[in-house]
């Protein structure tokens, strides 16, 4: 039985490379749903702020007229981090939803996504990875890179990317 990995975002480009994925492969194929939150705490100096602290946006300017300049929720770390990979989850399971994949395997995940996919790859013994992606200018894809690029020039199975 064939394994798919289908990396999404939520955008509906990832349903049509999940729904591509799921024509092509057919239900006999095992699926696994992967998205990746962008779930990054904010950094000052070396070390993240803890939650409820404000950021300033140069040293010595944390509050402008009584107000913080920007206020993390009061959370812990993990919690927020786990709000995150159950965001991501929520939104893989969506996706394969809306493309009719039934029984799909979600995954929800935070970091960078291209390293997340590689990983879930690896960890999953997956045989190919489906990426969608995205009509970007070059400009953007300059400062952006492109996770599917990425993920298709370092994975160890073969990666379908679909428009």
């Amino acid at each position: 039985m064939t394994h798919v990995l289908i990396a999404v975002d939520d955008t509906e480009s990832s349903v049509r490379a999940a729904a591509t994925a799921h024509r092509l492969f057919g239900d006999e194929a095992r699926y696994t749903v992967l998205n990746v939150a962008h779930g990054t705490s904010l950094m000052w100096g070396d070390e993240s702020l803890p939650a409820g602290t404000p950021y300033p946006l140069f040293p010595g300017a944390g509050v402008i007229g009584g107000l913080p300049l920007a206020l993390h929720a009061a959370a812990s770390p993990d919690d927020v981090a786990r709000h995150h990979v159950d965001e991501a989850e929520r939104r893989a399971d969506e996706v394969a939803r809306k493309a009719g994949i039934a029984d799909a395997h979600v995954v929800g995940d935070t970091g960078d996504p291209a390293e997340a996919i590689l990983a879930a790859a690896r960890d999953q013994r997956v045989d190919v990875i489906v990426v969608g992606t995205h009509d970007r200018t070059w400009f953007n894809r300059l400062f952006a890179g492109s996770v599917s690029d990425t993920v298709a020039k370092d994975a160890d199975v073969p990666v379908l990317i679909a428009r």
